[in-house]
């Protein structure tokens, strides 16, 4: 009767089942080639050392080393075995990885390239858009605040324009207006900046006011303004020499897209596909 009872222990039935998996697998991959041998190159323990030296400033002791071997033989048979199970069969994140180390060797061969300035030149003549120097001014402005104001904000905004009609524009008006946690004035800001500051539909205004001369009311987020433009630097297409450095970037990103849709292009002839209809509705609808 002990005897039964042992035989029906949980244990005793796991111990079976994983001796017969192990005895199935070792007959499975008996005929596979070099599947006892790892090799740790010289090579690749020059790169263990590389790596470590580079994140700890200094080269591992001999006893780091060796645990650094020993990490990468568990990593090398882990990845093999991995591939013998089929680990890496229908898995979106190994399928992404193979993916992205497959387009950086593409990267890799544009990035040996060194771009001529007639090969920069032609790109920031098809490409403008991102490199064109923005529009700037510079400008002083009176703040009225409808909170403290209310409906009279706009009348005293307009009263102070007719005196500095009558008295000259030169003058300083702070003390007419309201506190406001920004700088009175402003010299060669970005157009952009502006929008940043008090909101796109002030910027917009501004381009309509004359330079020399005060304006307005103009409204923003925070009230009313009275503006005086100083000086206005329109947007222009820069010289090569300007911004040399974001083109060369930004040729490298679209030569790197180029050499990666070349190389999908060739791979994709030595493969038939065929994409299957969906038996409902098409999903891409």
């Amino acid at each position: 009767m002990p005897v039964f009872r042992w035989l029906r222990e949980p244990l005793l039935h796991f111990l079976l089942l994983g001796a017969l998996i192990f005895a199935a697998y070792g007959y499975l991959r008996r005929g596979d080639p070099g599947v006892g041998e790892i090799v740790v190159s010289q090579g690749q323990q020059q790169h263990l050392v590389n790596v470590f030296t580079r994140t700890w400033q200094r080269p591992p002791s001999a006893q780091e080393f060796e645990g650094l071997v020993d990490d990468w033989i568990r990593e090398e048979i882990a990845y093999r075995e991995g591939r013998r199970l089929g680990f890496d069969q229908g898995d979106t994140v190994i399928r992404r990885r193979l993916r992205q180390k497959l387009e950086m060797l593409a990267e890799d061969v544009v990035g040996l390239q060194r771009p001529s300035d007639a090969q920069l030149q032609a790109y920031l003549e098809r490409h403008p858009e991102p490199f064109l120097v923005e529009p700037s001014l510079s400008f002083r402005h009176v703040y009225f605040s409808r909170d403290r104001r209310g409906e009279q904000a706009e009348t005293d905004a307009r009263e102070l324009l007719s005196r500095i009609a009558r008295d000259g524009p030169q003058g300083d008006f702070d003390a007419f207006g309201d506190p406001l946690p920004l700088p009175g004035s402003y010299t060669a800001v970005r157009e952009s900046e502006v929008a940043t500051l008090f909101g796109q539909a002030f910027a917009t205004a501004l381009r309509g006011l004359e330079a020399g001369q005060w304006g307005g009311p103009v409204g923003s987020g925070f009230g009313l303004h009275l503006v005086f433009i100083e000086a206005r630097s329109e947007g222009r297409q820069p010289a090569l020499d300007e911004v040399r450095a974001a083109v060369e970037r930004e040729w490298f990103v679209a030569e790197k897209d180029r050499a990666i849709d070349g190389l999908y292009e060739r791979l994709r002839q030595q493969y038939r596909v065929r994409v299957e209809q969906s038996a409902g509705e098409n999903p891409g609808q």
